[in-house]
Parts: structure tokens; C-alpha cells; sequence
């Protein structure tokens, strides 16, 4: 795919225990899609020595159908907490600013980027030529999050700032928010946005103002897939795909979730977004595949409000 031509389809994954086979990464690679987007838990860390976290990094940069991904996608990414560095951290992880060096250089960022200065690794990535484009806007869920319980902050002032700018500035025709947690599912009890309320509000009172363009979001964490819809909230039916995990499924899939769309799926997985530009307005197919790349779950969107 190049600059001037529309992409097709993007693939994106989260929860990659890198010591455990990986079939899914292999079907990642026969699809071959032109984005590849790591969502978080991309290696399991877990650990203050940057030593370690970089030899776990190069087990995933060595691995064969790894390596086809790279050659063949633009690959981009963000983390969330394993792959940062300890279980549910947040801005208290004392070697964070060692870490957010060894992710980007896990994904091949230039050294001349503004990721490699500024605090936290959210970015955005546009892909398409104008008319037939699709924005990527990649959170930082980590770095700057207050103590679950604090009702605290999770992006931080600059984040929300630059997040409203990238945004509202948006001249593609499908926007994509990469969130490395559950942002509409609030009933169960692991991580999610719903840990920290008035940080939820105000990302959805900010996606439902009539000028800021509609967005899928996409989210990880959770070792199972699943996709929520929110029809009422934001003025426009918000989805939210989650595709967990890569190789480490867990979950016995009955938990709560009012915004759910069909059932749970548990075992390894990972997601795929395929865009039909033939339409005035692009349609978005969202799916969840098993790790042989069978679609198993499935939702056509349109992207409008």
C-alpha cells in the first residue's frame, strides 16, 4: 500500500505472551493486511530492568511470522500495562521513561519522531489519500493514570488536549480510537474506563459533540473478544471491538455487559477492520477471527452520525 492508495484492511491484536506458540501471528501474516496494530500486553515484561523487557521484545522482532508482518504492514502501536511494565500501573511505575524508550523502539519509530520526546506514547497515523482516509489515534492509558479508586485523571491535561486537537482537526472519513482498555463494557470488574467515571464522561461528552467526527473504538486487556455497541450516548452508534488476547485466552465469557452484541468469544484471537470505499459514505466491517483467521464474530458500520 502506498501514500495514494485507500487501505483495505487493518488487523490489530493485544495480549501476546511471547514465550507461548503463537498461531494467530501466523494468520495475521497470511492476511496480510496493510496495517498491523499492536494494542498493548504486546510482551508480558512485567519488571523494572530494561534488560529484560528489551530481550522479551526481541523473542516477538525474531519470530518468523513476526518478522512477514513487518515486511509486508506498516505496524504501529501503543501499550498498556505488562508490556509497561507491572500489573495495573500507572504514573507511579518508576522506570516508565526507560520503558516508553524500549516500546518505541519495538516498533521501529523514527528517532526524529515527537513520540521519542515527549512524556507518554500516544500518537496518531493517518492512512489513504484525502477522501479515502482513515486516522488512527492511539491513547496512552498509562503513563499519566492517577490510583484506580482516586477517580483521578487517565490521560492528563496534555493528552486530552492534543486527543480534542487530533481529533477535531480529523479530515479522514473513518477515525479510529485505540484504547488499550474497555471503554463502554463498566460491569465487570477488571480494568476499564469505568474505574475512573469522570474521566469516562469526558471522553464520551467529548466524541458527542456535533463537531467532532465519529470514531470505532478499538480495545485490548481483556483476554476475551467481544463488541459493544453504545447507540445512545454519543448521537451515533458508538462500537467498541475488543480483541484479547493473541495466545493467552482466559475468561469463562459470562460476565455482564449491557452494550454486549451477540456473546463473548474466548478463545485466541485477533481483530480486523475491512473498509468498502465503493459507498458515499465508507462501510466498516469489524471482526473478531480465531487464531486460523476464521471470522467468529462480525458487525458492519457505517460511519456517520
Amino acid at each position: 500500500m502506498t501514500a495514494a492508495e485507500p487501505i483495505k484492511q487493518l488487523a490489530f491484536a493485544s495480549c501476546f505472551q511471547q514465550a507461548l506458540p503463537a498461531p494467530a501471528m501466523e494468520a495475521i501474516a497470511e492476511l496480510d493486511p496493510d496495517v498491523f496494530l499492536w494494542m498493548g500486553d504486546n510482551i508480558y515484561a512485567d519488571t523494572e530492568d530494561m534488560a529484560v523487557t528489551r530481550a522479551k521484545f526481541q523473542v516477538v522482532r525474531e519470530l518468523p511470522a513476526y518478522a512477514r508482518i513487518r515486511a509486508g504492514s506498516q505496524v504501529i502501536g501503543t501499550w498498556d500495562d505488562h508490556d509497561y511494565g507491572r500489573n495495573d500501573a500507572g504514573k507511579e511505575y518508576p522506570k516508565k521513561v526507560e520503558a516508553q524508550v524500549a516500546l518505541l523502539d519495538f516498533l521501529d519509530v523514527p528517532e526524529n519522531s515527537p513520540r521519542r520526546v515527549q512524556e507518554g506514547v500516544y500518537s496518531v497515523a493517518d492512512f489513504g489519500p484525502p477522501g479515502k482516509m482513515v486516522r488512527v489515534i492511539l491513547l496512552d492509558l498509562r503513563y499519566f493514570r492517577d490510583e484506580v479508586g482516586s477517580d483521578g485523571a487517565m490521560l492528563g491535561e496534555a493528552q486530552w488536549q492534543w486527543l480534542e486537537k487530533v481529533l477535531g482537526e480529523s479530515e479522514a472519513q473513518v477515525n479510529v480510537l485505540v484504547s488499550s482498555i474497555q471503554v463502554l463494557a463498566a460491569e465487570h470488574p477488571w480494568e476499564k474506563w469505568g474505574n475512573f467515571p469522570t474521566e469516562r464522561k469526558r471522553l464520551l461528552d467529548l466524541l458527542a459533540k456535533p463537531e467532532m467526527p465519529p470514531v470505532i473504538i478499538l480495545s485490548g486487556d481483556r483476554h476475551v473478544a467481544e463488541i459493544s455497541v453504545d447507540r445512545e450516548t454519543t448521537g451515533y452508534p458508538l462500537y467498541d471491538i475488543t480483541s484479547s488476547s493473541l495466545n493467552l485466552p482466559l475468561g469463562d465469557g459470562t460476565e455482564p455487559n449491557r452494550y454486549r452484541v451477540g456473546e463473548m468469544f474466548r478463545p485466541a484471537n485477533f481483530g480486523t477492520l475491512s473498509f468498502d470505499w465503493a459507498w458515499e459514505k465508507p462501510q466498516v466491517t469489524a471482526c473478531v477471527r480465531d487464531e486460523h483467521g476464521v471470522p467468529q464474530r462480525a458487525v458492519m458500520i457505517s460511519v456517520e452520525r
